[in-house]
């Protein structure tokens, strides 16, 4: 039955393609996505899968084996950041040239939506001899910061689980085990307003705010052998009105990536220490933090059944499998840490190509990735 799919999917590359293609034709900007909604609803539901959208957009696709079983996820999201300038091209082209597909979208992710779609087609064309069933889980505004948004995230809150889950975020074809959290901190300093030519009348919260900064460069992020190091970037900030006035407030929105075992209560707790630090060295310094996106990082126990199964749709293949972790954000968060199901992150196309102009995927990790999806369904779903 495996060599059964993987010869099905040898013979329909051009499909796997050309679906990939239409995808990124249709402008899926988060907020946007019904129209990628309702073709995925039309395409998968003449393929013969039971499908459905859910009352916040969401898509589903559900393939039954033979026998009775356990749920396999696949999830992927239908949305894209916006296509932003520096294209050499339209970016919602699909232009497909030698091993690339070109377009807003393609890594990021619908040539994981395409391999995941075609996968399930190659195992239900040999014969669909498994054990459960397989879920297709296109979600909405996974790219949005805001988590009471974000597709899976509703979905969980209404009710839906599963066994196992394969996140298709783009990892290179790295099996991923970890991802990272990310967060954000408001930091506001205050001072008082004076006139620039006599400073010394007020108290200046830009200077306070760099203060603050510098502390924040103190601070070691940490660890994990799969991610690797996390990260904090102070990445916007305002103060003052004009060059001529002492600032009174001054702004800083700082980001950190969390590797597992860390939490946003944790770079709060570090926050205030380094504001109790500071108001001892400078009686006059004012500041207070709010945490204003708190999102988790999730990790998978390398003994879990999802993993050997996509260990071994490598080995069936000839491939080796190690393990890794990514440093994006995905919703591996919420299908591990909410709904408590195990889920690896594996997919075709790079994050270094990701919401940047140009974006392409290449055909020929599209074309291996949709080959380890069919596996791994056999391998999980026995």
């Amino acid at each position: 039955m495996k060599q059964k799919a993987l010869e099905f999917l040898d013979e329909n590359k051009e499909k796997l393609v050309r679906l990939v293609s239409d995808m990124v034709k249709i402008p899926s900007v988060s907020g946007d996505e019904a129209k990628l909604a309702a073709f995925l609803n039309e395409y998968c539901s003449e393929l013969g899968f039971r499908c459905e959208i859910d009352r916040h957009g969401n898509f589903f696709a559900y393939i039954r084996g033979t026998k009775p079983g356990k749920r396999l996820i696949f999830n992927s999201h239908l949305d894209t950041v916006e296509a932003g300038d520096g294209w050499d091209e339209d970016p919602y082209s699909g232009r497909i040239e030698d091993d690339r597909i070109f377009g807003r979208g393609s890594t990021d992710c619908k040539a994981a939506i395409g391999a995941q779609i075609m996968a399930v087609l190659a195992v239900m064309h040999a014969g669909g001899d498994f054990a459960g069933e397989v879920c297709l889980m296109y979600p909405v505004e996974e790219e949005v910061q805001n988590v009471s948004r974000k597709g899976t995230y509703k979905s969980l809150m209404d009710g839906f689980r599963g066994d196992m889950a394969v996140n298709g975020e783009d990892t290179d074809l790295r099996l991923c085990l970890a991802c990272e959290g990310m967060l954000e901190v408001k930091i506001t300093t205050h001072g008082i307003g004076a006139h620039g030519a006599t400073p010394y009348k007020g108290k200046n919260a830009i200077k306070m705010m760099c203060r603050v900064i510098d502390e924040l460069e103190n601070i070691t992020p940490g660890v994990n052998k799969y991610t690797g190091s996390g990260s904090i970037n102070p990445g916007v900030i305002a103060g003052g009105s004009r060059s001529s006035v002492v600032p009174d407030t001054c702004v800083l929105k700082c980001s950190r990536f969390t590797v597992p075992g860390e939490t946003g209560r944790l770079f709060m707790d570090q926050i205030e220490a380094i504001f109790a630090k500071l108001k001892k060295e400078y009686p006059d310094f004012r500041a207070e933090a709010e945490l204003t996106y708190d999102s988790n990082p999730s990790i998978v126990d390398e003994n879990e059944a999802i993993v050997k199964a996509v260990v071994r749709a490598h080995e069936h293949i000839g491939k080796d499998c190690p393990l890794y972790g990514t440093p994006q954000h995905d919703d591996a968060d919420f299908l591990t840490n909410i709904a408590h199901i195990p889920t690896v992150i594996y997919g075709p196309g790079t994050g270094f190509l990701a919401h940047m102009p140009n974006e392409y995927v290449l055909i020929s990790e599209t074309e291996e990735a949709a080959k380890v999806y069919a596996l791994t369904i056999l391998e999980a779903l026995k």
